[in-house]
């Protein structure tokens, strides 16, 4: 089980405490403010990084950890129809194998304007060479299917978002569109990540120094989205 002393690492370093209250940040936004604590539940929360950013949600994963409030798959959710204000994924869309059994089961236990907030890897020209050459994690644009096997909770396609909200925007909207009105964002954090490594591979370069390039990113125009990483968006129940 993960210990939750583990967290201190992040809470720690100055840079990663910074993406995760800016990654956190922006998927509050998307939920908004009218919603309860009590009724948002973040999928895939791991180490249950969010309370670092003040965040009282519920907390679920597939995999045991003592920061988890319930363990459950995302395609099976234990929740009542209609009960639920918010579902919160940092990182975790791609990991979901069949995301359309997840989009079934979040139509289902979300009230009427309740509210999918995702982030998750964004397809811009760095992040797609990165992502593809660079990144432990898979990233395959070629896979005409949105599902994949999976034998294991880390088994992924961080291409996923691209194919369902770029590559198959027209076949999404037919399929999801009468469900889900899907509202998108801005992309967000560039260089920073791949200059620090991430949680896994953290470098030796200054977290205060990556903190203020952060925000130097964060401060920049559309025209800088070609060297972002992650993008953020919402699909509100109808």
């Amino acid at each position: 089980m993960t210990n939750l002393s583990q967290n201190s690492d992040i809470a720690d370093d100055e840079y990663l405490s910074a993406f995760y209250r800016c990654a956190y940040g922006h998927l509050a936004t998307v939920v908004g403010t009218g919603h309860q604590p009590s009724r948002t539940v973040e999928i895939g929360s791991g180490r249950g990084l969010a309370r670092l950013s003040g965040h009282s949600w519920w907390h679920s994963d597939v995999l045991p950890s003592e920061a988890l409030t319930l363990r459950n798959s995302a395609e099976r959710l234990p929740f009542h129809d209609q009960s639920l204000d918010a579902l919160i994924l940092k990182d975790t869309w791609h990991h979901i194998p069949d995301i359309e059994a997840f989009l079934d089961e979040a139509h289902r236990v979300l009230r009427v304007g309740g509210t999918i907030a995702v982030f998750d890897p964004y397809w811009g020209i760095l992040a797609r060479f990165v992502y593809r050459f660079l990144h432990q994690e898979r990233w395959d644009t070629r896979t005409p299917q949105w599902s994949f096997p999976s034998t294991d909770p880390w088994d992924s396609n961080q291409a996923l978002t691209y194919m369902m909200l770029r590559r198959d925007r027209e076949d999404f909207h037919r399929r999801w569109g009468d469900r889900f009105v899907l509202t998108e964002y801005q992309r967000h954090i560039g260089p920073s990540f791949l200059l620090s490594g991430g949680v896994s591979r953290r470098t030796a370069v200054s977290g205060a120094w990556l903190k203020r390039l952060l925000s130097w990113e964060e401060r920049r125009g559309p025209w800088f989205d070609h060297f972002r990483f992650f993008h953020v968006f919402g699909l509100v129940k109808q």
